[in-house]
């Protein structure tokens, strides 16, 4: 980890603008704001993974660039998938942390990613000089925890069903529902998809093969087409 405005600039403003979290803040209050905070950051190679330090479970991670999945792992070593994270507009940029002490939590990056860690009490603890600013991101952070609210939900959905091809008939009818088509892709690859539903893969891939053999579906990687009304 290091400290973000060691090596902030001008590019780096233009990037941050993109982001949610930031969105209807000027290039100097965003610059105002990065002095202000003196956010952390760090770099993640694609395919590589780290653990998330224990001190750093309250602040808030913003996806600069790259994209990151993020998952809960066990003492044991079993790891449940919690969240896909991209840096831009239209994506959930922002992770609160686990508050627990217990809590094990690992970022995977699927390409390369540069990550910002800022603490929280630099937006919620008023500041007179950055009050706008600190009220405009304060409506931008509500917004995106209500998304985040709304994709727990969907993960408790699937992964409450009873049985295993229910949690899986139950993501792929969500993913219909949410790109309005028939013919879906989903985030993860196999393994992933296994962890987010909180199953082992070869039950997993079982479970595919049933559907597409009983006519139900058909697929190639995480390109699914639903070919006739799941239940």
């Amino acid at each position: 980890m290091k400290n973000f405005t060691e090596i902030f600039n001008d590019e780096h403003i233009s990037q941050l603008s993109k982001q949610k979290l930031f969105d209807g803040l000027t290039n100097e209050e965003i610059y105002l704001f990065i002095l202000h905070s003196k956010p952390l950051y760090t770099h993640l190679q694609a395919g590589k993974n780290i653990p998330f330090p224990e001190k750093y479970k309250k602040f808030l991670t913003l996806i600069f660039t790259g994209n990151i999945f993020v998952f809960h792992s066990e003492h044991n070593g079993t790891k449940n998938l919690l969240y896909e994270l991209k840096s831009g507009v239209e994506n959930r940029s922002l992770f609160t942390m686990y508050n627990g002490t217990n809590e094990l939590i690992e970022f995977f990056a699927d390409d390369e990613s540069d990550i910002i860690l800022i603490n929280p009490h630099s937006i919620t603890d008023s500041e007179k000089s950055l009050a706008l600013i600190q009220q405009k991101m304060l409506v931008n952070l509500i917004q995106m925890q209500r998304k985040a609210v709304c994709d727990l939900n969907e993960h408790i959905a699937c992964i409450s069903q009873r049985s295993i091809k229910d949690k899986v008939i139950k993501y792929l009818k969500i993913q219909i529902q949410k790109q309005q088509t028939n013919e879906i892709t989903i985030p993860f690859s196999r393994e992933q998809f296994a962890d987010y539903l909180a199953i082992d893969r070869a039950s997993l891939s079982r479970t595919l093969g049933e559907l597409k053999r009983d006519g139900f579906i058909d697929f190639n990687k995480n390109h699914f087409i639903i070919l006739q009304n799941l239940y």
